[in-house]
């Protein structure tokens, strides 16, 4: 946009010119962002702002094929330019851009250049609800465990895949483990996450599945037969000192670092993808929305359950696996009786 004349040149000795120049959109965008800087700015949100303004003024005159004028900063031309954004930038990218026309609009009027403020009623673009995370079938959930036995490390490798999948815990609460955090039993158990994420803890019940992958894997530690029976009566009590320590140990004895868990589960998602047998994009936390989605294909509605178990304090967060996964809405669309007009 080019300079607006609108207001007269009025020349006092020693007062300011308000010339044509001084007011052009250009010149009134720096003098915006200077007092942003003034004012304690974050550098980089006066400069992104700036050049989201700037994104502004090049494409109305493109659009108009001449240079613009503070008096054509109007509410159609926002709107058009919003909706010229929205065809090829993200949801994140059209809202900054709005969001810094509405403050330099603001600026405007509250600066007497315009009479009144042309993006008072602009409103940012709203997010589209977001697909269900990706969670595994029945069939990569098997393969999964069939290579972990196969492993170089079985009993601890299918013990970790079987607690990701049955508990829901992120990796970095599994890695922590201690033996103490684990009450087993021969009919029931729990496992205590002592600092979950926000630093707030919680206790999730160990199912079969988890319990019998636990002895396995514990059963030498503590010099027992891998039975649920022989395991829970030798499991350490959370008072007792012995074995105590990491629950999961390296090949050398050491604690099993979090990158080191990492890379359990990328290996084995790897040797499955080759053959495709698992998507190969699987990570540790995949297996944290499998059991999230098994929940609630079990217990329609849950939330509150749920949330508990994965140690969620915001419904809204949980709420995300009641939406369909991207495949689930294409199987939908070819079921569709209209999908057979070819």
């Amino acid at each position: 946009m080019a300079g607006n004349a609108a207001r007269k040149t009025h020349e006092k000795p020693g007062g300011r010119r308000d010339t044509a120049e001084a007011t052009a959109p250009g010149a009134l965008l720096a003098a915006w962002q200077r007092e942003l800087a003034a004012a304690d700015r974050a550098a980089r949100t006066v400069a992104r702002y700036g050049s989201a303004v700037r994104g502004f003024l090049t494409w109305f005159d493109r659009q108009e094929g001449r240079p613009g004028a503070l008096a054509d900063l109007t509410p159609i031309a926002l709107v058009g330019y919003r909706t010229a954004l929205q065809r090829t930038a993200a949801t994140g990218t059209v809202n900054t851009h709005l969001c810094a026309l509405r403050g330099w609009c603001a600026w405007l009027a509250a600066r007497g250049h315009l009479a009144t403020n042309p993006a008072v009623r602009l409103k940012l673009v709203k997010r589209t609800a977001p697909d269900a995370p990706t969670c595994l079938d029945d069939n990569a959930v098997n393969a999964l465990l069939r290579a972990a036995q196969r492993g170089r490390h079985p009993a601890r490798d299918y013990a970790i895949v079987q607690l990701l999948l049955q508990t829901g815990l992120r990796l970095g609460e599994c890695q922590a483990l201690t033996w103490q955090d684990i009450a087993f039993g021969e009919k029931r158990g729990t496992v205590t996450i002592r600092a979950g994420k926000g630093n707030k803890a919680r206790t999730v019940p160990l199912n079969g599945s988890a319990r019998a992958a636990l002895a396995t894997y514990a059963a030498p530690f503590l010099g027992v037969e891998p039975t649920l029976r022989a395991v829970a009566a030798a499991w350490p009590q959370r008072d007792s000192p012995a074995p105590g320590g990491p629950l999961w140990r390296s090949q050398k004895g050491n604690a099993l670092s979090a990158p080191a868990m990492w890379r359990v589960i990328h290996g084995l998602v790897q040797e499955c993808a080759r053959r495709k047998l698992v998507p190969a994009a699987t990570t540790p936390h995949t297996l944290r929305h499998t059991f999230a989605h098994r929940y609630l294909d079990a217990h329609p509605g849950d939330l509150v359950g749920l949330a508990r178990l994965l140690g969620h304090t915001d419904l809204n967060t949980t709420a995300i696996y009641t939406q369909l996964t991207a495949d689930e809405l294409a199987d939908r669309l070819d079921r569709l009786p209209l999908n057979a007009y070819e």
